[in-house]
């Protein structure tokens, strides 16, 4: 069975790109599912177009690109994030999953996109989400002293790395912009007005995915992302999470993810999967 990556890529000729255009080709033709992508490619592998079945209409990609004060302009560097920019900049797609190994630029797509939302008042704020879970053969550092701030400051790192660092993220928090909230807290949450972002989400149960899904209301979205490589504890393998949210969900008119495959942080973040 095909895994769903959230686009398919094809190379077409001309006349066929043509077609396309004009309206000859729809949608039915390349049997995408609802909010999947069609990156068309020419004869060199190049990627030469975009489409995404919209509701059931093959709908054009124009170029994406996102920013903010703090992470600046964010343009996509390879097709898989130019699919994710259109995505998350997607209104009419409230909950938006976007998977891929390290340094593919999931998070800061996030973050960027995200920061930009609320600067522009179409959010109130970012309530961040993350599953406090030490990486997989690590010892326990034991309490972290200080005040609640200071606690949770090595929790809200990989938030802060894309927002300014320390001083970016605190001041974020300070304005009412960004709200911290461990996933042990969450239940029982009536969230409004704000997008919920769940970062390292491979670290999360089909349960506490349920949980977090269940606390967007009026207003509110969902995003996440995660690397299924980098689970951390063996529940969460069993689980399976974020699998079972893409099978279950694909073609759902609210529901859009990507896979991006592709790690644009380094030369040397590529060279961790020669390890594998």
């Amino acid at each position: 069975m095909e895994t769903y990556t959230g686009y398919r890529e094809i190379f077409v000729g001309d006349e066929f790109l043509g077609k396309i255009y004009s309206g000859e080709i729809d949608v039915d033709t390349f049997y995408l599912s609802n909010n999947e992508y069609l990156i068309v490619t020419d004869s060199e592998g190049e990627a030469v177009d975009y489409f995404r079945n919209d509701n059931g209409t093959l709908k054009r990609v124009s170029f994406p690109t996102v920013g903010n004060d703090f992470t600046g302009i964010m343009k996509p560097r390879n097709p898989q994030q130019y699919c994710a920019l259109d995505m998350l900049l997607n209104e009419d797609i409230p909950l938006k999953l976007l998977t891929g190994k390290h340094g593919s630029g999931k998070s800061m797509a996030c973050i960027t996109a995200a920061i930009q939302a609320v600067q522009e008042g179409r959010f109130e704020k970012i309530i961040f989400i993350r599953n406090n879970v030490q990486v997989k053969d690590t010892d326990n550092l034991g309490a972290i002293p200080g005040e609640v701030d200071d606690k949770m400051l090595p929790y809200v790192m990989p938030l802060a790395d894309h927002c300014g660092g320390v001083e970016g993220v605190k001041h974020l928090i300070s304005l009412g912009k960004v709200e911290v909230v461990p996933l042990g807290f969450l239940r029982g949450r009536d969230i409004k007005n704000s997008i919920l972002y769940s970062m390292e989400s491979e670290n999360l149960t089909k349960e506490q995915i349920q949980l977090i899904m269940g606390r967007v209301a009026e207003g509110s979205q969902l995003w996440m992302d995660g690397d299924n490589k980098q689970r951390d504890r063996a529940s969460f393998e069993k689980s399976q999470g974020l699998e079972t949210m893409i099978e279950r969900l694909q073609g759902e008119p609210l529901f859009g993810y990507v896979n991006m495959p592709k790690s644009e942080r380094s030369e040397v973040a590529r060279l961790a999967d020669k390890l594998d």
